[in-house]
């Protein structure tokens, strides 16, 4: 028999991260609607559960990205970072229980965060690379720092800083999402300017989605859209924030 070809391997890493990050984006829909919910009831009982389930499946997916690419040799550091925080995750919910502690549940939403935008790193590397927008690679990747850091800013707002506290600090992390938002969009154009003229009007309509669901959850008294539309919608612009970065050759 003879080996895959690099394309296959490639493409079995994509079909096994994409699956590995669909079920994450379903643990941070659960764990935000837990989070939102401040008594216990008949749909927190289903949220555990589809949080248990889907964060089941998705060490599962990672456990077989990892596999594969030991197998193959092809993405190895990635896929093995992808296990370490995999297994992080499991040791520090199995230690802290349902109710954490603050550091512990920020430590939780930060590793959580952080492998779903792995895996979507680990999508777009493992797909054909952008050689013609090579110009953009810096700000691609400045630009998927700046939404890292504001992700992790946006957790510890949402871990440690009380709902009803007076504070200048949401309005601060209003202002960095407005620059982070800005550099996603203006990637978007520069992705448009190289030919990936699709690929740059998605990455703009997200910039533009999640710096609606930050104003809205700041401005508008709506406490399921701020717990629920805005953390999803800052993991979907991270993930897509990946591609560029790992895309562009």
């Amino acid at each position: 028999m003879h080996a895959p070809s690099a394309e296959r391997r490639l493409a079995t890493s994509a079909a096994l991260a994409a699956a590995g990050w669909a079920l994450m984006l379903a643990v941070v829909a659960a764990s935000a609607y837990i989070r939102m919910s401040a008594a216990p009831g008949a749909d927190v009982d289903f949220a555990r559960g589809a949080h248990r389930a889907s964060a089941s499946l998705a060490g599962l997916a990672v456990l077989l990205v990892a596999a594969h690419a030991l197998w193959r040799r092809t993405l190895v550091p990635a896929a093995l970072a992808a296990l370490a925080l995999t297994v992080f995750l499991a040791l520090l919910g199995r230690a802290t229980g349902a109710a954490p502690p603050p550091p512990a549940a920020l430590g939780n939403l930060l590793a959580g965060v952080a492998l779903t935008a792995l895996l979507a790193w680990i999508f777009g590397r493992a797909r054909a690379p952008w050689p013609a927008a090579a110009r953009a690679r810096r700000l691609a990747r400045a630009a998927l720092a700046a939404a890292a850091l504001q992700a992790a800013f946006g957790a510890w707002l949402a871990i440690f800083l009380a709902p009803d506290e007076p504070s200048l600090v949401p309005w601060v992390h209003a202002g960095t999402g407005i620059v982070v938002a800005g550099l996603a969009a203006w990637l978007g154009v520069r992705l448009s300017q190289a030919g990936l003229v699709r690929q740059g009007l998605a990455l703009i309509a997200l910039a533009a989605l999640a710096l609606a669901a930050g104003s809205a959850s700041l401005l508008l008294d709506m406490p399921t859209f701020a717990s629920l539309a805005h953390p999803l919608a800052t993991v979907v612009l991270l993930s897509a924030l990946a591609q560029p970065a790992a895309r562009i050759a």
